[in-house]
């Protein structure tokens, strides 16, 4: 399962646990107790955030997120379900809206890595040339057209240029 799947799942269990533990405790049904649903909501996010601590260690890695294993562990032994599970929610909305942002950076770093310019307008004895960018000299004199993209570091020849 693709772990960004995951993460969502388990911040929609934690939410809906919430929810449903909120509206039994708010309502009085006797379906289950409210701790009972709010500690069902919050197991599902210990156990992958355990599974996810230890591969992390068994790689020589060590992150805060024991800080939020720890958290919701204590409140569970301790008998605070409530507290348990909204630790849990703000550790797997943590972790969906990393995601979100990872999956918008690499959208943003693609998207101006294919603007980037691959060909240059080089000037010669001949007039002007389309050559690709490896190919491109110090020293060699290029013609930057309207709306381009500039190809390479240089030196402006010419005073009367607007870049923007």
């Amino acid at each position: 399962m693709n772990e960004s799947v995951l993460r969502r799942a388990l911040l929609i269990i934690a939410v809906l646990g919430l929810a449903l533990g909120l509206c039994v405790w708010r309502n009085g049904i006797d379906i289950a107790s409210p701790d009972m649903i709010w500690t069902a909501a919050t197991l599902p996010v210990v156990a992958a955030l355990a599974i996810s601590i230890l591969r992390d260690f068994w790689i020589g890695r060590v992150g805060v997120d024991a800080i939020a294993l720890v958290s919701m562990s204590a409140a569970l032994l301790l008998g605070q379900a409530l507290a348990a599970v909204v630790v849990a929610i703000m550790y797997a909305g943590g972790t969906v809206l990393e995601d979100l942002a990872r999956g918008r950076a690499e959208r943003n770093l693609r998207a101006l890595t294919d603007r980037a310019p691959r060909v240059a307008h080089r000037k010669s004895a001949h007039g002007t040339e389309t050559v690709a960018i490896d190919q491109v000299a110090v020293g060699d004199e290029l013609l930057v057209r309207a709306g381009e993209l500039l190809p390479v570091d240089g030196v402006l020849i010419d005073a009367s240029a607007q870049l923007d």
